[in-house]
């Protein structure tokens, strides 16, 4: 084997055994808050990795992971056979989660030093050992282990069927390099003989059958011979096939492995044909072995980043200039269309002439008698004189008009352009069929096109989860350390990012994780005391939108004192009292990505040194990525990072607006709407639109845009002047807001082109796409649109179109739920949450009614029926005869179904009744009436 396919290996090896001490350790974490069936399942896919990270280990010589990956495995046995999984310590799995940090250590290590046992190494065995030996001691030592089944006994039928199958293509190779190996390629047949060793070797160990390895030994001693031949290697090496041919139909058979011992053959005859010749066997060998089979592994070559991106790069100029086929192509089809509508006019034109002609003649055959039709004839003649049987041929001087038609060449004229007429129209036929044609291979390239584009990503793509796998160990590191109980929920864990994103990613996110961790979660007794409960969370979602990847780091802490930074801005000398009373809440919360900036008086491990989201910020500008805050006091906080995709193909929504066109993402567009002036409201200055029972922003387009473009020959169009006003509602992480432009133009597809540097991107411009016609158009970025004030949106020249109403709430409205099972509350917690409504949970009517009397502003309770302590029943009749809580709308949420059990509800006053399983879409369509409701 040389360098190359050794490097290969190695390489494959610690990829797979990342992926198996992730695993490891995800599993470990999962076991704390897991159930009893959970725990089994996961302590035997523990067992399957260590496993498999020990035979990987062994076929490749790296006997320190081997036996590290051993010892841990007999852990994890331990772990299976001999404990009660349902009561599991969180101690057992803080030592188990070091002897997984241990093995990684070795196998590091391992790589680095290419086995060499170093003092390090020798420190993390130890360690394992010690955890082994805890586990013997607290739970008890194991009965000593048979010897493997196949050495003694019949085989299990996973053993035969990977003798009888998956070997079978293995042999075939080693007997047929055997007998096509020459002098010439003598070196070569070593390299795939030292392959097929491996592999064999290394079966041998994962399925602990030492014998199978001590008959594949010679065939190892064999190749590292310095004085081979060729004719050693055949005489030996058929040998070898032979014992292991043996010793497979042995262990097919249940036999125990007899090791023989080599004697060297007689030299096979050489032949040209690729089947190795006839030798010696057992019966039950095949009597000539089938065609050699490839190898498992399959072929990999290497592809250096840059040509890959170009790759990439070029997918999507060949995506733009599709769009200008398609564009062509629709072009194509109209000036067929133009061209048929001219052929039936001048066929028409044809036909006029033809009837022309016959008035006349027809005119000059009832005589001279003085006719108009005659005199035009006559000019008719004149211009166009007789031709081969006109009259002044002799021979038909004895016929009149009626008995000889005569022609001139008026007429012959009018035939001609008939039948040239004829002519464009079958030419138009042929570019009608070609356009036909041309569409259909414009479909198969967007076909492929697809298809090339979703093969190169997924050169490029890994799953987000790479990025957050570590995180749940290091959190619950801190919460032993630092005595909180924090929870980490993770979202979009197989959304698909760039790999080259991953390192720029790791460490703001560790940050980001330990910012909300220290300087948002409160301590337990702080957070019961203000009604939270105990334990806290943080939340990493990771989704794609408008062409970009957007990760949100959401915690339910204390969130951000915009003061405080204001009164840390002016200790440190960054502004003027004066000044810093000016800035607004976006601009203070910039400065807590400053340098050496820190909101926390004294300097800890996790905080205080001011270095923390300056490290964000200065990683995420690498990758031409943003991060921005949004945070409430009491509630939580929230970091939003947005990262450009390495190529993105969307579907966009084509509007005009200020004279000029723009592109917004499709899939940040909720819903478009045609409104009429009248339907406009007025909040103060701010103009208003009533969608979906509630009132949401509206403003012009251009007053969002903050670029500057060349000013238009003519005015520019106000939308909202119209008389019908095409409007978009669009939705992000901020919100809603419904946006009026000009007109709407249609749905395209486009390449989403970020901005390169040095050029900054601006705000609410995610970056530009071109068209088929080579125009560059822009792309909205909605989540900044969203989020942005604009200040001329006041539309005082309506005001006699539109109707005042009360400025609305900036604060959701706030949802009580109260049901005794966990995850039915849990369910609707999370589809509230992201039908940004606030949420409280109580686990029954008792609980419910605490939580109103200790001044829980509701908006609405959602309540289940049958509970402990106090029912549905008797909560709904509890709050309607108490005048504080009479007015809240409840809806009941309850698996009976009955007329009985719902006009009980309805006499008790509930406002509406749903039944289980309910419909998503329904509920989340009543809540605003519901609350509308009681407003009103």
């Amino acid at each position: 084997m040389n360098d190359d396919d050794l490097n290969e290996l190695i390489d494959a090896f610690t990829a797979e055994c990342e992926e198996f001490l992730q695993l490891m350790e995800t599993n470990l974490l999962a076991m704390e808050a897991a159930g009893l069936k959970e725990r089994q399942a996961a302590v035997k896919e523990m067992f399957r990795a260590a496993h498999s990270i020990k035979g990987a280990g062994s076929m490749l010589g790296f006997q320190n992971v081997s036996a590290a990956a051993h010892t841990l495995e007999d852990c994890f046995v331990i772990l299976r056979d001999r404990t009660d999984l349902s009561a599991l310590e969180p101690t057992t799995v803080t030592v188990l989660l070091q002897g997984v940090d241990a093995l990684k250590k070795i196998t590091i290590e391992s790589v680095q030093h290419s086995d060499v046992t170093t003092p390090d190494q020798t420190e993390n065995l130890e360690a394992i050992a010690q955890i082994f030996a805890q586990f013997q001691a607290k739970y008890g030592k194991s009965e000593q282990l048979p010897p493997p089944a196949a050495s003694q006994s019949a085989a299990p039928e996973t053993l035969k069927l990977i003798f009888e199958h998956d070997l079978l293509p293995l042999f075939n190779r080693l007997e047929t390099e055997i007998s096509q190996a020459s002098e010439a390629d003598l070196a070569k047949s070593v390299t795939a003989l030292n392959q097929v060793y491996y592999q064999l070797s290394g079966l041998a160990g994962m399925l602990q059958l030492p014998d199978f390895g001590k008959v594949a030994q010679p065939l190892r001693d064999l190749i590292d011979s310095p004085d081979l031949t060729l004719q050693r290697l055949q005489s030996e090496g058929w040998t070898i096939a032979q014992n292991l041919q043996t010793a497979r139909q042995q262990i097919l058979e249940g036999k125990a492995i007899e090791v023989p011992k080599i004697s060297p053959s007689p030299t096979p005859p050489p032949s040209p044909s690729p089947s190795p010749p006839e030798i010696p066997a057992s019966p039950t060998l095949p009597a000539s072995p089938s065609p050699p089979a490839p190898s498992a592994q399959r072929p990999t070559i290497r592809v250096d980043l840059e040509r890959l991106t170009e790759l990439v790069n070029l997918v999507g100029e060949l995506v733009i200039n599709r769009t200008n086929l398609e564009l062509q192509e629709s072009e194509l089809r109209g000036e067929v269309k133009r061209i048929r509508r001219s052929i039936i006019d001048l066929n028409q034109f044809g036909g006029q002439l033809r009837e022309e002609y016959d008035r006349l003649s027809f005119a000059e055959w009832r005589g001279g008698n003085g006719n108009s039709g005659l005199g035009k004839l006559a000019a008719a003649e004149t211009e166009f004189p007789m031709i081969a049987n006109g009259k002044s041929s002799p021979v038909h001087a004895h016929f009149d008009i009626l008995e000889m038609d005569r022609y001139t060449e008026f007429h012959s004229t009018a035939t001609e352009v008939i039948e040239t007429a004829q002519a464009i129209s079958q030419s138009a036929t042929k570019l009608d069929t070609l356009a036909m044609k041309f569409e259909r291979s414009t479909d198969q390239l967007r076909r492929i096109t697809e298809q090339l584009r979703s093969r190169v990503m997924q050169l490029r793509v890994v799953s987000f989860s790479r990025a957050v796998d570590h995180l749940p160990r290091a959190l619950r590191e801190m919460c032993l350390t630092y005595d909180k109980e924090v929870n980490l929920l993770l979202v979009g864990r197989d959304t698909k990012i760039d790999e080259s994103l991953l390192d720029a990613l790791r460490d703001p996110l560790i940050h980001l994780v330990r910012n909300a961790f220290d300087h948002g979660i409160e301590m337990p007794e702080v957070r019961q005391a203000s009604g939270k409960p105990a334990s806290g969370q943080i939340e990493i979602e990771a989704r794609h939108q408008g062409g970009q990847t957007i990760i949100t780091v959401a915690d339910d802490g204390k969130g951000i004192d915009p003061e405080m930074i204001r009164r840390k801005v002016v200790t440190k000398g960054l502004a003027t009292e004066e000044q810093a009373q000016e800035f607004s809440i976006a601009e203070l919360y910039d400065f807590l990505f400053w340098p050496g900036f820190s909101t926390t008086e004294g300097v800890s491990d996790l905080s205080g040194r001011g270095v923390g989201l300056d490290v964000v910020r200065t990683n995420l500008r690498t990758v031409r990525g943003t991060v921005k805050v949004d945070s409430r006091l009491g509630k939580g906080t929230s970091f939003i990072i947005k990262l450009p995709l390495l190529l993105s193909i969307t579907d966009a929504l084509m509007v005009r607006t200020d004279h000029n066109k723009i592109a917004v993402p499709l899939d940040a567009v909720e819903e478009i709407l045609h409104i009429k002036a009248s339907e406009v409201h007025i909040a103060g200055n701010q103009p208003m639109l009533w969608w979906r029972e509630e009132f949401i922003r509206l403003v012009r387009m251009q007053d969002l845009l903050e670029y500057s473009v060349l000013p238009p020959d003519a005015p520019s169009p106000d939308p909202l002047a119209q008389d019908e006003i095409p409007v978009l509602v669009l939705a992000s992480t901020e919100g809603m807001l419904a946006v009026a432009v000009e007109r709407l133009i249609g749905q395209q597809e486009i390449v989403v082109k970020p901005l390169p540097p040095p050029l900054s991107k601006p705000r609410g411009i995610l970056g530009s796409t071109i068209l088929g016609d080579g125009r560059v158009v822009n792309i909205l970025d909605v989540d900044d649109l969203v989020g942005q004030p604009v200040a001329n949106s006041s539309i005082a020249e309506m005001s006699g179109k539109v109707q005042e109403i009360p400025p609305s709430s900036s604060q959701s409205p706030q949802i009580l739920i109260v049901d005794d099972s966990y995850t039915i509350r849990q369910l609707l917690s999370l589809t509230l949450t992201r039908a940004r409504y606030r949420v409280v949970q109580a686990k029954d009517g008792v609980d419910a009614l605490e939580k109103l009397q200790n001044g829980l502003d509701c908006s609405l309770a959602i309540v289940d029926i049958e509970m402990p302590r106090m029912d549905g029943f008797e909560f709904l009749r509890a709050i309607r005869l108490t005048e504080r809580f009479a007015k809240i709308p409840v809806a009941m949420l309850t698996s009976r179904s009955g007329e009985k059990h719902r006009q009980m509800a309805m006499e008790l006053g509930a406002n509406q009744y749903f039944t289980k399983p309910y419909s998503e879409a329904q509920l989340l369509q009543a809540i605003p009436k519901l609350i509308h409701h009681s407003i009103i």
